[in-house]
């Protein structure tokens, strides 16, 4: 048998006792150590995240150990610490043909539209399994998978060397793009936030520059750190309508924004205007593609990204509940709440 953590309802968590899964061919069981818990998560949990049927086992930035292999996988052995894809498309319809499986038609999140990490076990087709070396601790491996989309949407919108680079908020994945463009050759490379603790993080992610102020007010500081001209890129890590009224002032002509925070906040009193008179292009990325794995593994365990100091808190998987009232109660004060398997 297996425990794992269901939600029955917004904020209404239940661990409960379910036959531990078997692999069938092309499957692999994996023990879950950790999950990291982000936003996406929390706004399932407070029924905010639309299209959500409940119950649900969330959970999707997870790490484990291989526990069986069903018939025909190759690659992957029992015992095996791997990092798990959440991105489960259905590898038929025009957009995984087209290899953006990421926007599959028929599948989803693993977490949400599939069953996710916070349990004991899990069973998965094995090619959504990446090996990690077994020196990474699997609670900080959780997240590479973060970096996979930070990844993902630099890549999207072209961060390139020596471009000025703003990133807007330094949560856990606004920290991540700092240090991306940073290794990417972008100069200078601008980290906004409101928080003090955030911001001497980003600096240790190598940021050139630190704005401590509201997204809103830190257009003229940027303007100044760009010599007047505006920024190339824009990356939105916070995920407030403010942000994208306040980026168009930041970007230079022919700028670029990264709508990378997921909101579901609605833009008023916003005017296509500026995208027209500046030519200012609005790039949207989602989630990950499986040619960021690997690379966000390798970026993890050479120490060119430094994951260390993002988990906040950890908690057993019979504490889910309370792990979750407090990332609700103090979002702030959280980059990373992982929960534990294996306690």
């Amino acid at each position: 048998m297996t425990l794992a953590a269901v939600l029955q309802a917004p904020r209404r968590l239940e661990l409960l006792t379910r036959p531990k899964p078997v692999a069938r061919g092309g499957e692999a069981v994996v023990r879950i150590a950790a999950t990291a818990v982000c936003h996406t998560d929390l706004s399932i949990y407070t029924g905010e995240h639309p299209g959500v049927r409940y119950p649900v086992v969330m959970g999707h930035e997870s790490t484990g150990v291989i526990d069986s292999l069903g018939e025909g996988v190759s690659g992957l052995t029992s015992g095996q610490h791997v990092l798990i894809n959440p991105i489960i498309a259905c590898g038929q319809c025009d957009q995984c043909v087209r290899g953006a499986g990421n926007l599959c038609r028929n599948a989803g999140l693993f977490g949400r539209e599939v069953e996710g990490s916070l349990s004991q076990y899990v069973k998965l087709s094995s090619r959504y399994l990446y090996a990690l070396p077994p020196r990474l601790p699997l609670d900080a491996a959780t997240l590479i998978e973060t970096l996979a989309t930070v990844r993902h949407a630099q890549h999207r919108v072209g961060v390139s060397t020596a471009e000025s680079v703003v990133v807007l908020g330094q949560g856990a994945a606004g920290l991540l793009h700092t240090r991306l463009a940073v290794l990417t050759g972008a100069r200078p490379v601008i980290a906004v936030s409101r928080t003090r603790w955030k911001l001497d993080m980003a600096e240790r992610m190598g940021a050139h520059h630190i704005i401590e102020a509201p997204v809103e007010k830190a257009v003229e500081e940027v303007r100044r750190l760009t010599s007047g001209k505006g920024a190339d890129v824009v990356i939105d890590a916070a995920g407030s309508a403010e942000t994208l009224r306040t980026a168009m002032d930041m970007l230079r002509p022919g700028g670029r924004f990264s709508a990378f925070a997921v909101s579901h906040e609605t833009v008023r009193g916003f005017s296509t205007f500026p995208l027209y008179f500046g030519e200012i292009s609005i790039i949207g990325s989602r989630a990950l593609v499986p040619q960021d794995m690997a690379p966000s593994i390798d970026l993890v365990a050479s120490g060119k990204v430094d994951v260390s100091g993002f988990v906040t808190a950890t908690y057993p998987l019979d504490a889910t509940a309370e792990a979750f009232r407090e990332y609700e109660a103090n979002p702030g004060k959280i980059l990373r709440i992982v929960i534990d398997s294996r306690a």
